[in-house]
């Protein structure tokens, strides 16, 4: 029988031991793990662990893995490191579709939004704002759209990216001025306009030096105008003042024989051509403007873009003059599309005079300061590339994931407890 004495004794030594071998196989296991990558790598999911303990300890280099673009907040932070002094390279775990969406105010009397998004890549697009799906692409490209009312952020989504603008402009609309002799076509251009919401100035030839006006006239310039419509050739008479307010950023509409001026005639896209008649019965039809007669624009000019065809003859076209845009259209008696047209006649002439008139307008944009709500990332991928240069190449089976050490450590004491347990155990029992 071992005395008390003994037992101590045994008990200690054995403890001992156990310290040591423990101690051994530590030393062990340092010695034939792996080594640690040169670089702290992220390999996916939330960052914000790791990147709250770059901030507090900064590594000299790291590797951070993304799944898709970044928000803009998580880029940003990534950038301040890498500005502090960390040498940051990042890696997608796939490709990242190049992406873009941007909203801004369109020229429209009623502050429509123009919102044009796409994406580089074969893949759907949801676009949305803050009350639910506004559009989508099936297959990625581009798309335009245009919005009565936007609510909040507008974004455009896919698997690898969330593009993301907040409409902060808003664009200033001045008054129309028409230039006719008084008829049928001044009459129903002018109502077409007002009904659409714009604010129409006009002076109407009545006879040889008689004219009738609506609104207040005065100097034709950017400031008082957003576009100048000239329905015939009594426009000659202002003629190089409308010349030098297209010049100078003016939108100029010249319908039929307008251009015959020469002032005129100097900022068309083309000069005034044969006439062509209208299709018969055509005017009750899915293409009603087929069944308007029409002045076709001849001679284009080279800097000029065809808009509408009536055959092989160009009738419709536009081009850019120094600052300005003008469109001539051919059409004289469009009044009769809105008169002897089918149920839809009236609003499809107005809605067809509003978007001419609307795609030269000059409308000055009044920048609106953005809150600190406001969230903008409108080009993902491009804003990744200027944060953090371009992407490295990523080989999965080299990169060690951040919480390997913790685990491995964990397993280890997992191990060693289990040992000594045991070996407590034994001993209790009086094993040897």
């Amino acid at each position: 029988m071992h005395s008390r004495v003994d037992r101590a004794r045994w008990a200690v030594e054995l403890t001992l031991r156990g310290i040591a071998l423990a101690a051994l196989a530590v030393l062990l296991w340092r010695a034939i793990r792996p080594p640690a990558p040169a670089t702290d790598a992220v390999v996916q999911g939330n960052l914000d662990a790791v990147l709250e303990r770059w901030t507090s300890t900064p590594p000299a280099s790291g590797h951070v893995v993304f799944d898709g673009a970044p928000d803009p907040q998580t880029r940003d932070w990534v950038r301040a490191i890498a500005k502090a002094g960390t040498g940051i390279r990042w890696s997608p775990t796939r490709p990242i579709a190049p992406s873009a969406v941007v909203a801004e105010p369109a020229a429209d009397p009623y502050g429509a939004t123009r919102v044009r998004y796409a994406s580089g890549a074969q893949e759907p697009v949801a676009l949305s704002d803050d009350a639910g799906v506004i559009d989508s692409l099936p297959a990625g490209g581009a798309a335009e759209v245009e919005l009565g009312a936007v609510s909040g952020v507008v974004r455009a989504r896919g698997s690898t990216f969330v593009a993301a603008t907040a409409p902060t402009d808003s664009a200033t609309l001045r008054p129309v001025l028409v230039l006719a002799e008084a008829g049928w076509e001044a009459k129903f251009t002018i109502a077409a306009l007002e009904e659409s919401g714009w604010r129409v100035a006009a002076r109407l030839s009545v006879a040889p030096n008689v004219d009738v006006t609506q609104g207040e006239l005065g100097p034709i310039d950017t400031a008082r105008y957003s576009a100048v419509v000239a329905l015939d050739s009594i426009a000659s008479t202002a003629g190089g003042a409308i010349a030098r307010y297209a010049r100078t950023g003016g939108g100029v509409v010249l319908a039929g024989t307008a251009v015959r001026a020469a002032a005129l005639g100097s900022i068309a896209p083309g000069g005034v051509g044969r006439r062509v008649p209208g299709v018969a019965g055509a005017v009750v039809s899915d293409r009603p403007r087929t069944g308007l007669g029409a002045f076709t624009v001849a001679s284009l000019r080279t800097d000029a873009v065809p808009l509408e065809a009536r055959g092989e003859a160009t009738v419709a076209a536009a081009r850019r003059v120094e600052a300005g845009r003008v469109v001539q259209v051919g059409y004289d008696e469009t009044w009769r599309w809105r008169m002897s047209g089918g149920d839809e006649a009236v609003r499809a002439h107005r809605d067809w005079w509003s978007r001419v008139v609307a795609s030269v307008a000059y409308t000055p944009i009044v920048p609106r300061r953005a809150t600190l709500e406001t969230v903008s990332d409108e080009v993902p991928l491009a804003s990744l590339y200027d944060a953090l240069g371009a992407p490295t190449q990523w080989d999965r089976a080299s990169v060690t994931p951040p919480d390997s050490s913790r685990m491995t450590s964990i397993l280890f004491a997992i191990v060693v407890g289990s040992l000594l347990l045991e070996w407590v155990s034994r001993r209790l029992r009086g094993a040897r």
